[in-house]
């Protein structure tokens, strides 16, 4: 079992499920296709009959003062994508194909685990032409992906600098480089237009996606597992997935961040999988508290006795009257763990004992606080 918990889950809600199951898997030959809906179109009508007619104004409207001073933000990409590139590769599978880039000398690379997760051969092409047979050597579900393992040999193995999602900002400038639709060394480029996204992990959990990266840099089937990197050629994450109603890029793409992948890192090298715990609650935490509005059926807060209206205040004596601090608290703890809650209920403090859990591949049944 891995000793590595990252951003323990606590709840699952019916209303989660279905606000995060439209993601698109960017592996070549995966993916669930979406619905388009007409609900746009509805909403654009209604306000178009709204819209009443004006008489021109008899002279131009002076311009107010800029709120900023134009700053010239121009990003060479050809130099960028000459950093980045030595480190990526193109991943072959039976299914199809994905992309993924070295993390280590000793030929260690990281892909989307839904890239590979089915395949019985892998095989890694390498910028100097080489093509490799990769072995699985380790998977973390919760962030989508899988470590690969070459003979590292005699090639060339360069690995990538890496940035920090405390250094990312909306508006932002990134590129894209994976092999969309098979087309190996392929860069596209964009924005930030999103951050703290939570998406659908797919691979046989329901643990989402966390803290996600959202794009505007043309994502699609192919670029599953590259790299996402900014305007110094440093990755800061792992494009994963698109929301589209046709399976090609609609400007909105996700990207699991480095900061993820290298915490999750040295529990993979070790050829360990990446768990975390499981609680089963579902919290309200608007009034500044944690008070549990559901209690997942079988689940560690079922087997606690915890109950709705229950206010969550520590685990394991620390602290967790915030979501925050409970994310914190469990940070250490794994499935199989034992764990005490400390609640409020009524007007009196109760400290339950449970054994943490596992992420379930379902959604369980709900109802039992």
């Amino acid at each position: 079992m891995s000793r590595l918990s990252l951003l323990p889950a606590v709840f699952v809600s019916a209303a989660l499920a279905t606000a995060v199951t439209t993601g698109i898997l960017l592996s070549i030959g995966a993916g669930v296709a979406e619905q388009p809906s007409s609900e746009p179109q509805a909403i654009l009508a209604a306000e178009s009959s709204m819209v009443t007619r004006q008489a021109a104004p008899a002279a131009p409207i002076e311009p107010g003062d800029p709120v900023l001073e134009p700053i010239p933000a121009v990003v060479d990409w050809a130099n960028v994508y000459a950093v980045a590139v030595p480190s990526l590769v193109s991943v072959r599978v039976d299914q199809g194909a994905g992309s993924g880039f070295f993390v280590s000398e000793q030929g260690h690379v990281i892909t989307n685990l839904h890239v590979v997760a089915r395949s019985e051969r892998i095989v890694v092409l390498t910028q100097g032409g080489d093509r490799l047979d990769a072995e699985l050597i380790a998977r973390d579900a919760g962030n989508d992906l899988a470590l690969l393992k070459v003979d590292a040999g005699e090639i060339k193995i360069v690995v990538p600098s890496f940035g920090s999602l405390e250094e990312l900002q909306i508006g932002d400038p990134v590129g894209a480089l994976g092999a969309p639709f098979g087309l190996s060394n392929t860069l596209t480029v964009g924005i930030v237009s999103g951050l703290g996204r939570l998406r659908p992990s797919g691979n046989q959990t329901i643990e989402p996606l966390r803290n996600m990266i959202q794009t505007d840099a043309a994502l699609n089937p192919g670029n599953s597992g590259g790299m996402l990197v900014d305007d110094q050629g440093r990755v800061i994450g792992i494009p994963t997935q698109i929301q589209s109603p046709d399976r090609v890029s609609s400007g909105i793409g996700f990207a699991v961040s480095a900061d993820a992948m290298l915490s999750s890192l040295p529990t993979l090298m070790s050829g360990e999988d990446v768990e975390r715990s499981y609680l089963g609650v579902s919290l309200d935490h608007r009034e500044g508290r944690l008070e549990v509005v559901d209690v997942t059926c079988g689940s560690a807060a079922d087997e606690a006795d915890m109950r709705d209206g229950d206010v969550i205040l520590a685990i394991n004596g620390e602290q967790a009257e915030t979501f925050d601090q409970l994310v914190q608290a469990l940070a250490s703890v794994l499935p199989g763990d034992a764990i005490t809650i400390t609640v409020r209920r009524g007007a009196g403090r109760l400290t339950l004992e449970t054994t943490a859990g596992s992420w379930p591949a379902q959604i369980p049944e709900s109802g039992c606080g």
